[in-house]
């Protein structure tokens, strides 16, 4: 009876030592504007049971706080108006304030973005106890980007995204009552700055993990569906 006791402990140990080592994942998802990377982040949250961490949203959510310092808020809008990514000093704020909000897997929505994102980043890694990270880039062709962007529609309250609609067409979330806009930033013309600036990040953080085994390129040019089965395929 001690024998069978004893292993039982034993055993129990063994779990709660494995379960203990266990690290939190860390998920990049790279892709241009409209490559659908949103999308895809929130079907892999739901079955890795992820936080999604994303730049474009940090900064909205910036933009609408009373509590930000007026001329860093004009600095935010302005570079954000432009399709100019912002500073990184601003970005590394708003990333460590989310990631120690949280403690279980992210998932980080293009971001790092840039050497010393990448820097910061990797100090992330290890200060908050981060598996090595996995780099998932989806890859589409920027007129495809473009052409994508201009029928995207946004709902003024719930936030989801449309890939067609009518500005002005009734949101179908039940309960939501929100209307179908373009966001500011969904134009042509702001579209092609935004890539100008978002390919050659993508490379350089792409070129940063070329040899490390952590970087995943999937076909954005395909169905949400079969995007999200190529992912499943690497992931679980």
């Amino acid at each position: 009876m001690r024998t069978i006791k004893s292993k039982f402990k034993s055993q129990k140990s063994k779990v709660k030592m494995e379960k203990k080592m266990q690290k939190r994942q860390a998920i990049v998802m790279l892709g241009l504007p409209a490559s659908g990377k949103g999308t895809q982040a929130e079907i892999m949250a739901k079955k890795i049971g992820a936080r999604i961490i994303g730049i474009g949203d940090l900064v909205r959510s910036a933009m609408t706080a009373e509590s930000l310092d007026v001329e860093l808020l004009a600095e935010i809008k302005s570079d954000y108006d432009k399709g100019i990514p912002q500073k990184d000093k601003i970005v590394e704020n708003l990333i460590e304030s989310e990631i120690a909000k949280s403690s279980g897997n992210i998932i980080f929505d293009n971001y790092p973005f840039s050497s010393d994102q990448i820097n910061f980043f990797e100090t992330m890694i290890t200060k908050y106890d981060f598996s090595a990270p996995k780099i998932v880039y989806i890859k589409i062709d920027p007129e495809l980007a473009i052409t994508r962007i201009s029928s995207r529609r946004i709902c003024d309250k719930c936030k989801k995204i449309y890939l067609s609609g009518k500005i002005g067409d009734n949101c179908n979330v039940k309960n939501c009552g929100g209307h179908l806009i373009q966001r500011l930033d969904d134009t042509a013309g702001i579209m092609k700055e935004r890539i100008s600036h978002a390919q050659p990040r993508i490379d350089l953080v792409l070129n940063h993990y070329k040899n490390s085994g952590q970087v995943c390129e999937i076909n954005g040019e395909q169905t949400i569906e079969k995007v999200a089965e190529d992912i499943g395929k690497i992931f679980y």
